[in-house]
């Protein structure tokens, strides 16, 4: 099983500040796009003697690490002290710092005034933006670099920001993934040395995480039985979760609001579910909402599915290792079951007279099998709620660990939301 470990380090420069072998963390989470929050208590008898900076609201992060690499971070926002002997510390993930941040006035392609200007990748976009205005530089920031996932600059965009419309960075990057073929993007940590530092990479593409290639097989497969201790799969068609008429609008200027032409599913077999939303209140552009509009309405024609495994980490593919966030996972739930009245089965294949006795004197197997053969050949359902068992390859859009002793992974399978809502 991976060592699970913590650190404190600086916000600002990444520099290690202390470890905390005795924080106390329940579980930690992270997803494409978006930021995510937990909560840790620290006793202060066996914390280290600088644990006051380590743990320094606004300007310390914790870093958890797995076999010494960094797996997840999170700003620490708040911290409690009272009569007891530990403190209170919430945490959020360094995304949650990109909303923290205001976009100044800046614009990438054609504008109203300079129609002719080319358009710029929405690679580049993300890029500029994090390093303008997320990046350690002439105000105090983050040590981030950004990190294309994808070849290219990505689709090609107009974008106009203003600073009187008080948009911060990350309601911008999640406009932008929120339009038909957006850029992804998420946060991730590296080592750096000389001296030693952990410190973010903001990674966008395409797409982030890596597709399963033509004719063959996932990296990670997550089974039950097996690694897999519980399994659910939520299924929703409620308000803001399945439509078959979308709509996109902004903000009305005057009398007159920009919105979308309605984007339908066909051939559905539902009523309709009408569903109406502002992407972005700054968007002016109808193809721009045009663009949100196909894209809700790609994730919403169905309604969203969500199907998150637990596993046992010990027993499971390894995070970070065998697969990680964007990554497409196998998974095998439920099937035939094993009946208990099962009986070995030595089948002997091939043999000869040397490999016989080679078997009689040693004990050993030489060519022979075991296998086990139902007694019941109907079998039973392992998991009753997917007849049949339920297998194939699906999207992981994030993940959340359960830090116990016995630590749990759940890879989040399939979800979709939708982005602005």
């Amino acid at each position: 099983m991976p060592d699970l470990t913590w650190v404190a380090t600086d916000l600002r420069t990444g520099l290690l500040l202390a470890d905390l072998p005795d924080l106390d963390v329940s579980n930690v989470k992270a997803t494409i796009g978006r930021y995510e929050s937990t909560t840790a208590t620290l006793p202060i008898p066996s914390a280290p003697e600088n644990w006051q900076r380590a743990t320094l609201e606004g300007a310390a992060c914790l870093n958890l690490l797995s076999d010494g690499n960094p797996i997840w971070g999170g700003n620490v926002t708040k911290r409690i002290r009272d009569e007891s002997d530990k403190i209170t510390i919430s945490l959020v993930t360094v995304e949650s710092y990109l909303d923290r941040r205001y976009v100044g006035d800046v614009s990438y392609g054609a504008t109203v005034a300079n129609p002719s200007i080319p358009s710029v990748g929405q690679n580049n976009i993300v890029a500029s933006l994090v390093n303008a205005y997320i990046a350690d530089g002439a105000k105090p920031g983050l040590p981030i670099r950004v990190q294309f996932t994808t070849a290219g600059v990505g689709a090609l965009r107009d974008r106009t920001y203003l600073d009187a419309s008080d948009k911060t960075v990350y309601s911008a990057l999640t406009e932008l993934m929120g339009v038909i073929g957006g850029p992804e993007w998420t946060v991730g940590w590296e080592w750096q040395h000389n001296p030693e530092r952990i410190t973010p990479v903001l990674y966008v593409g395409d797409r982030i995480g890596a597709a399963v290639p033509s004719g063959m097989g996932p990296a990670a497969t997550f089974e039950m039985p097996g690694s897999v201790i519980s399994v659910s799969m939520l299924e929703d068609y409620s308000a803001g979760k399945g439509a078959n008429d979308v709509m996109a609008v902004s903000s009305a200027s005057g009398s007159v609001r920009p919105q979308s032409p309605r984007q339908l599913s066909a051939g559905t077999s539902r009523p309709t579910f009408e569903y109406r939303w502002t992407p972005s209140t700054s968007i002016t552009d109808v193809g721009t909402l045009s663009a949100h509009a196909q894209q809700a309405l790609g994730i919403l024609s169905n309604g969203s599915a969500t199907v998150n495994l637990s596993a046992v980490v010990s027993d499971a593919p390894v995070l970070g290792v065998d697969w990680s966030i964007g990554d497409d996972i196998g998974f095998a739930i439920g099937g035939l079951e094993d009946d208990p009245a099962m009986k070995a089965v030595t089948t002997k294949t091939g043999f000869d007279l040397f490999t016989d006795v080679f078997h009689d004197i040693f004990g050993t197997p030489g060519k022979s099998s075991i296998a086990l053969a139902r007694a019941n050949t109907l079998g039973r359902e392992s998991v009753p709620a997917f007849p049949g068992g339920f297998a194939g390859v699906a999207r992981c859009i994030g993940w959340e660990l359960e830090i116990s002793e016995t630590p749990i992974i759940t890879p989040t399978l399939l979800s979709a939301t939708i982005a602005g809502s």
